[in-house]
């Protein structure tokens, strides 16, 4: 099989992901430099065949000569077109020609919050007016049946093993696949999707099942983050898998002087809070039509990186999604005295079924400074994210008909925003504030606020090398169950994060 000769974008590419990946993960800058070089050979043979190719190998030495510093913005070069039957290494790469490069991640913890057990289930169940369909009713959408990202036990725990292959397939595609594991054994594909290599113009094309791009820490996997678990926004917003789906994405990044990516998705719309579908017997019970055909759900996404100096790299992102079918139920009691005597009450419970759609808004900050510190020593990560749901909904049925075809409008927001900081070689030390329901109500007819729940976290990382890494997290919460009814408990988490096989970087 004939090796495929680098493009100078794809070096330029890789030059970038170094530079990124200083301050972070100091060995894996070896690997990288090593495919580096590989790949600038590879280009200095095409050139022999190509005076175009000798053109293009200049002005990627010229690229890389001005981005020896330690952290920039990502590049706006786009992707290049090769010349036919020709490639690069891309931003995912391949062991040999004939393997996947392949790697596997294994995430435990021991976990207590003095609640027996209960604060991991409790922060993704805080209360919005927006019921969710999947809570106490059957749930049309099997996808996400069984494994959830960050449920624990008070013990020890283990969340999952993640196995990633990624690829390069030929001159025109690229390909990754990612299963999870969990600790009871259950198998799910958490991604696999094909990109585009050689779109002209800057335009890129991914399919299949992927993370949207939809803010910035939606399309991260559990072992990214920098804390043991996801935030309250998402958690209740998204759930627990975020916005995960079935469809295709197109992205273009534009030739402008500043780091600009643009993108729109069309995805399924099988979604476990956002957009979601009541199961067969509560559809029938309620009179609610049949999940319509996809695609049903549809982002936009903007993201920019301007230059702001040396040692320094800022991304702005706004975001929005549109679910064009979501369903689900609400439920009231009403006591009846059967003897005016009698302390007995008769407890009737009425379920309304309401449709409609719902909306999501986001805008996300990421700033990084590289202290210059060995193994991330004196580096600074921020980052913030506030989402705002918009759910607008009809009654459908009732089991009082004067309120059948009336509106209600379900809005919930939220907002995290966390520092980590590098206190010594291979330490940080994180500090989260997240919040769900800053905005929690009802309008519409039938108006009615309701308070929020946050919580505090702080945690300390061991990187002991770029194949291990340990944490403690404590995390103070007060979570709203139920309108005037809290939960207050603290938790505290010891884990493990281990890998293996060669992995590429993560993006910025």
């Amino acid at each position: 099989m004939t090796a495929f000769a680098a493009t100078d974008a794809e070096i330029a590419e890789l030059r970038a992901m170094v530079d990124q990946m200083k301050s972070e993960y100091e060995r894996r800058i070896q690997d990288l430099e090593s495919r580096l070089a590989q790949a600038e050979r590879d280009a200095t043979r095409a050139a022999t065949r190509s005076e175009s190719a000798a053109a293009r190998a200049e002005q990627a030495a010229r690229v890389a000569s001005a981005e020896s510093r330690p952290m920039t913005a990502p590049l706006v070069t786009p992707p290049a077109s090769p010349e036919p039957g020709k490639t690069g290494l891309g931003a995912l790469g391949s062991g040999n020609a004939f393997n996947p490069q392949i790697s596997v991640f294994l995430d435990g913890n021991y976990y207590n919050d003095g609640i027996d057990g209960e604060g991991a289930a409790l922060v993704g169940l805080a209360y919005q007016p927006s019921l969710r369909a999947d809570q106490g009713h059957d749930h049309d959408d099997e996808e996400h049946g069984g494994h959830a990202h960050g449920l624990a036990e008070n013990g020890f725990n283990f969340r999952e093993a993640e196995i990633a292959f990624s690829a390069t397939v030929d001159p025109y595609f690229d390909a990754s696949l990612f299963i999870a594991i969990d600790g009871d054994g259950t198998v799910e594909l958490e991604e696999g999707y094909f990109q585009t290599r050689s779109l002209p113009a800057g335009l890129r094309v991914k399919g299949g099942k992927f993370l949207s791009d939809f803010g910035y820490i939606n399309r991260q996997h559990p072992h990214q983050w920098d804390f043991v678990d996801q935030n309250l926004p998402y958690l209740n917003l998204l759930g627990p898998h975020g916005l995960q789906d079935t469809g295709l994405q197109l992205t273009w990044l534009p030739k402008l002087p500043f780091y600009t990516l643009l993108g729109v998705e069309g995805l399924q719309g099988n979604q476990e809070i956002f957009g979601a579908t009541l199961g067969d017997d509560d559809r029938a019970a309620l009179e609610l039509d049949d999940p319509d055909d996809g695609p049903r759900l549809w982002t936009a996404f903007a993201k920019v990186a301007p230059e702001i100096g040396v040692n320094h790299a800022l991304q702005l992102g706004l975001s929005y999604a549109n679910n064009t079918q979501h369903q689900e139920v609400q439920e009231h009691t009403h006591g009846h005295d059967d003897d005016a005597h009698d302390e007995d009450h008769e407890i009737e419970i009425h379920s309304n079924g309401l449709a409609g759609n719902a909306q999501l808004w986001g805008v996300d900050l990421v700033y990084k400074y590289d202290g210059g510190g060995a193994h991330g020593h004196k580096s600074v990560k921020f980052q913030s994210e506030y989402l705002r749901s918009i759910k607008e909904m009809t009654i459908t049925s009732s089991a009082h008909p004067e309120i059948v075809g009336s509106r209600r409008t379900f809005t919930t927001d939220g907002l995290y925003a966390q520092a980590i900081y590098g206190f010594a070689p291979k330490w940080t030390a994180g500090l989260r504030y997240d919040v769900l329901g800053m905005t929690n109500e009802i309008s519409d007819g039938k108006d009615a606020s309701f308070g929020s729940s946050d919580r505090w976290a702080f945690d300390v990382t061991w990187n002991l090398s770029e194949f291990s890494r340990l944490r403690a997290q404590y995390a103070h919460n007060d979570i709203l169950q139920a309108p005037g009814e809290r939960e207050r408990f603290d938790a505290f988490y010891l884990q493990f994060l281990v890998s293996m096989g060669s992995h590429g970087a993560h993006p910025f």
